[in-house]
């Protein structure tokens, strides 16, 4: 018999990743895409429309709390209409398009 412990954890089985769509200011897209991409790889970034400003931030679920804590940093001082769209998660199809 399966411990009740061991079957919780695999009713909910962890995330393989964080996909944060995140809306910036066209004109910052770039720098703001280094800053993430130079924190040690705690994230991917990806552009999706450099036109709109939004990129995409792939990352495992043990950097998120730093990834968040990079956007809220540059946010506060760089560019204030940084905006957390959504969270793909593991949604692959919806993710590539």
């Amino acid at each position: 018999m399966i411990p009740e412990e061991v079957e919780k954890r695999l009713s909910n089985p962890p995330r393989k990743s964080v996909n944060l769509v995140v809306k910036v200011n066209p004109e910052k897209l770039n720098f703001i895409s280094m800053v993430v991409d130079g924190h040690g790889r705690i994230a991917l970034p990806r552009t999706r429309s450099g036109k709109e400003g939004i990129l995409d931030f792939l990352t495992s679920p043990d950097c998120v709390e730093e990834l968040y804590a990079i956007l809220e940093d540059l946010k506060e001082n760089y560019d204030p209409s940084l905006t957390i769209i959504k969270d793909l998660g593991d949604n692959w199809l919806e993710a590539v398009i």
